[in-house]
């Protein structure tokens, strides 16, 4: 997933103290102590005087750009924290303060992406680069917003700009290439709406298989956010569906994965031998990617791959008689897959027996924290990692238990 964490470049200007009425004395000074305040990283303090500094001059080009740097600085250092919510207030904030500046509205369309707000992300971009042409941060970032957005053309359209501007910017060549091996995929796919989802799917999959899946993405949309007490992500929700082949050369992944997130849900239709694949095979793929794009919401990006995983697993089917016996022989022969070799997304490169693993033990383990401590403590912890903590120390906070003694807790029931 793209990531842009704002880098703070702001110079501030110190305004001349101008022989003129008490106000603009006093503006100044204002003014001074902010530019003071800014220097020792103590944001708060300098937008106190430098918001005190624009009441009096309001007019004032220096005080207007201070004050909107003092906003955008404060949060940067919010967004760090992953309060992008508080972040984007003081952006918007900004933006009224000094309406031409390009820089804020970069990093509020940056933080709508990243809160997966698709459209106020496109919309600041674009106002972004008409008021600065040019900005390659601002490029890329729509280019990506776009992509999101499954406007693969467009967001090709700009990200071929930046590269032709700067051919060595990082990681882009590869998002371009995703990009450009989707399209060439997908461009004669359907696309079909709903309040919350868009889908699109090639041509002639079967009326009822299609509305099945219609029916099923709907379900798991009030299920799912039932279960994590309330919790219903910002449409569009983007579904692309394929055919196994489709699936295998759009997303380059391994024969074994049923289904993944990526940013939207992809999954097959197919098997392959490219039979249409049975309803309930269907609910299963759809409602895990989709617990994914809840999860997401809750915690951003900070989750580790055993809870990410375990959750949609738990939360899309149960563990089956197979699974506990494999658990058994899993933890009899002594199994050392441990919670923390389980934290990183480059799991998933495993070979297909020791991933089929990893899954199993997350899911047990997730199944264990839900049923033995309830719910509402399992979104205590994906909020506490969406609010920035670490993954032991935010598990320890919520569930007063570390990774070992969870682990034990596992083992226990299953030796």
């Amino acid at each position: 997933m793209f990531q842009f964490r704002f880098q703070t470049a702001i110079a501030l200007c110190i305004m001349v103290a101008m022989p003129a009425a008490l106000a603009q004395r006093q503006a100044t000074s204002h003014n001074n102590e902010g530019v003071a305040a800014y220097k020792t990283g103590d944001f708060a303090t300098a937008i106190h005087y430098f918001e005190r500094a624009y009441r009096q001059a309001p007019d004032s080009s220096v005080v207007r750009r201070n004050l909107c740097n003092a906003y955008q600085s404060e949060a940067n250092a919010l967004a760090l924290n992953n309060d992008y919510r508080r972040a984007v207030r003081y952006l918007e904030k900004a933006i009224e303060v000094d309406p031409e500046n390009a820089s804020p509205l970069i990093q509020l369309g940056a933080y709508h992406l990243r809160m997966d707000n698709l459209n106020p992300a496109i919309e600041c971009l674009e106002e972004a680069i008409t008021l600065k042409p040019g900005d390659l941060t601002a490029h890329e970032l729509l280019g990506q917003a776009y992509y999101r957005d499954n406007d693969l053309s467009s967001a090709r359209a700009q990200w071929d700009y930046v590269l032709e501007m700067e051919p060595d910017r990082p990681g882009l060549e590869a998002k371009y290439e995703k990009a450009f091996r989707e399209e060439s995929v997908e461009y004669d796919f359907n696309r079909w709406k709903s309040r919350h989802f868009r889908i699109s799917y090639p041509p002639g999959v079967p009326d009822a298989l299609r509305a099945s899946v219609f029916s099923i993405l709907d379900r798991a949309y009030v299920d799912i956010g039932r279960q994590l007490g309330g919790v219903y992500p910002p449409p569009p929700i983007h579904v692309i569906l394929y055919t196994a082949e489709q699936f295998s050369e759009a997303t380059l992944v391994e024969g074994h994965v049923g289904a993944v997130y990526d940013g939207k849900i992809r999954a097959p239709l197919t098997d392959a031998d490219g039979v249409w694949l049975e309803t309930r095979e269907l609910e299963r793929r759809l409602t895990h990617e989709y617990v994914h794009v809840a999860a997401r919401h809750i915690a951003g990006a900070n989750i580790p791959w055993w809870l990410n995983e375990g959750l949609a697993e738990t939360l899309s089917k149960p563990l089956s008689e197979q699974d506990v016996r494999r658990l058994h022989d899993y933890f009899s022969q002594g199994g050392e897959l441990t919670l923390a070799s389980l934290e990183d997304n480059q799991i998933n490169r495993l070979p297909a027996a020791e991933l089929r693993l990893a899954y199993l033990k997350s899911h047990a383990t997730v199944t264990l924290l839900w049923n033995r401590y309830g719910r509402a403590r399992m979104v205590g912890l994906l909020r506490a990692l969406g609010n920035g903590m670490d993954y032991e120390s935010a598990l320890h906070a919520t569930y007063h238990r570390n990774y070992a003694m969870v682990e034990r807790d596992v083992h226990a029931i299953y030796r």
